[in-house]
């Protein structure tokens, strides 16, 4: 489990890519469930647990069909189980660290330390779109530029679902 998270955090800070984790159908079911708890921890923060729930799958179902038709396009869909894996289990790890950050915002007021955590969540969103641009580069060998445009398209496609799905909100 140590090299796992290893592993994953290596890819957060771009020193490995899809590339090195395993093909294991196994892998691919603990990182979704990865993803979707941790998604579902910080979703509950400010959404009722049915419309979080709702959110996190929307999500995964997003990030899995977009994935697997643009590893077609680019002729790579066995590259299919590594890069969701990678993605999944990245996105977990990442959830995790914004945790107690949204946990914090969420019980501030409007102060100087609710600007500094809404700055840290923020360098967070931005860093994730990083290292889906990095998954995707490798995975679709392509330049960090086009992996960059798929991971803000993915982004931003998520944000629009997940808020089609029900406003975040207290």
């Amino acid at each position: 489990m140590n090299a796992l998270f290893n592993l994953f955090l290596d890819i957060c800070l771009l020193r490995k890519g899809p590339q090195d984790v395993p093909s294991s159908a196994a892998l691919l079911k603990m990182c979704l469930l990865g993803y979707g708890l941790s998604g579902v921890l910080v979703l509950l923060i400010s959404t009722p647990a049915p419309l979080a729930l709702l959110q996190i799958l929307l999500d995964m179902v997003l990030l899995s069909g977009l994935l697997y038709l643009v590893l077609i396009v680019y002729r790579h869909p066995r590259r299919f189980e590594q890069t969701l894996s990678a993605l999944t289990g990245t996105g977990a790890l990442m959830g995790l660290l914004a945790l107690p950050l949204i946990v914090w915002l969420a019980h501030q007021d409007a102060s100087d330390d609710a600007q500094l955590l809404s700055f840290l969540i923020l360098a967070l969103m931005v860093w994730s779109i990083a290292i889906i641009a990095h998954i995707l580069r490798h995975a679709l060998n392509t330049s960090i530029w086009i992996g960059a445009l798929y991971a803000l398209g993915y982004t931003f496609l998520s944000w629009m679902l997940t808020g089609w799905a029900g406003p975040q909100g207290g």
